[in-house]
């Protein structure tokens, strides 16, 4: 049998992590650089900082020289989180998200809040039922759907983003090298599985695949520093289209979505792309209509 050093640190377990970190700092880069927020749902931010609030209790009992790699990791994903929801408030523009959206954030928490101890029942039983266990199923849940309010500011708007590619293949890839270490788990020495990780973590992972083959499909519009997406491109994605209905509102919708960006932001940023009215670029090789190149 392996010990349960040797699964903590294989090597998918720990490009997952690696992942997941890089994408963090990514992003937090990201805001900064462009000394914005603009296309990032904070409905997400919240819902990820709960998410591991919820997951990494076990701070609380756990002394951090039995895992050193976890505990460093755990306190930087809560630290993070909060971070970036503190740029986002206090520090840089961020795009306002409509009330629907903040319902729909509710619901996910909800959601997942009352599936924890009915998931855990089915997969656990009573006699494994604890509320740590509750609160790792809870962000188990709640990891596989946070995204969605994401997905839907960017596919419902069309201002510009501060995410890129980098971003999605780092946040995504997490999941996936998570995947191929249930599987080295399970068909290793060790002989392990447990159900509820790998069924939320494979819906987690559908849902970036879907939105990743979206973002690359047409480069309509380029977004800040380079990042490529537009609303009508979001229809060709099968899991974004059917979980997030474009609501064509006309002018009114685009009013909604507009960041509260500084006046004094609306010229060049520090990579030199120029922003025309409503924030979108006209530095794009394919310039929207009836923009002017200033």
């Amino acid at each position: 049998m392996l010990s349960p050093h040797h699964y903590y640190f294989n090597v998918f377990r720990i490009l997952g992590d690696l992942s997941h970190t890089v994408s963090k700092c990514i992003l937090i880069w990201a805001i900064h650089a462009n000394r914005s927020a603009e296309g990032i749902s904070l409905i997400t931010q919240i819902l990820y900082a709960v998410v591991f609030c919820s997951r990494y209790l076990d701070l609380f009992w756990t002394k951090p020289s039995r895992m050193p790699w976890n505990f460093v990791l755990k306190l930087f994903y809560i630290g993070s989180s909060f971070y970036i929801i503190l740029l986002m408030t206090r520090a840089y523009a961020r795009t306002r998200e409509r009330e629907k959206a903040w319902k729909f954030g509710a619901f996910c928490l909800a959601g997942s809040t009352v599936a924890a101890p009915l998931v855990l029942l089915i997969f656990k039983k009573w006699h494994h039922y604890d509320f740590h266990l509750v609160m790792w199923t809870l962000s188990e849940i709640l990891e596989s759907v946070c995204v969605l309010p994401q997905l839907i500011l960017l596919r419902q708007t069309s201002v510009p983003t501060v995410i890129d590619s980098f971003y999605l293949v780092t946040l995504g890839s997490y999941r996936a090298f998570y995947i191929l270490n249930w599987f080295v788990r399970y068909f290793g020495a060790e002989h392990h599985f447990e159900p509820i990780a790998p069924i939320f973590g494979t819906v987690q992972t559908a849902l970036y695949l879907d939105f990743a083959w979206v973002y690359w499909t047409r480069q309509r519009v380029k977004l800040r520093n380079g990042g490529v997406v537009d609303s009508d491109d979001l229809n060709r994605g099968w899991l974004v289209s059917h979980l997030a209905p474009r609501n064509d509102g006309g002018g009114e919708e685009q009013a909604a979505s507009l960041s509260e960006q500084d006046p004094r932001e609306q010229g060049s940023t520090g990579g030199g792309i120029k922003w025309g009215p409503r924030g979108i670029s006209v530095s794009a090789d394919d310039e929207p209509a009836g923009e002017v190149r200033r």
